[in-house]
């Protein structure tokens, strides 16, 4: 069974945060709009992480008797 691992989860967050700073100052130096791939990329990770460390409470399974 895997569990959750603080360590893995700050690695992630921090790859994530140098792939959107990454994009934003390749878009601001070059004016190219392939620079958006990598920002837009990196904030739907973001997301699927907010989600699945966050989520909704409804999203957790009940507990059996």
């Amino acid at each position: 069974m895997l569990g959750f691992s603080w360590g893995a989860f700050c690695i992630y967050i921090g790859a994530l945060t140098f792939m959107v700073l990454g994009g934003f100052f390749g878009l601001l130096q070059s004016h190219h709009p392939a620079f958006l791939i990598p920002i837009l990329l990196g904030l739907f990770f973001f997301y699927l992480c907010w989600e699945a460390v966050v989520g909704p409470p409804e999203s957790a399974p009940r507990r059996r008797r």
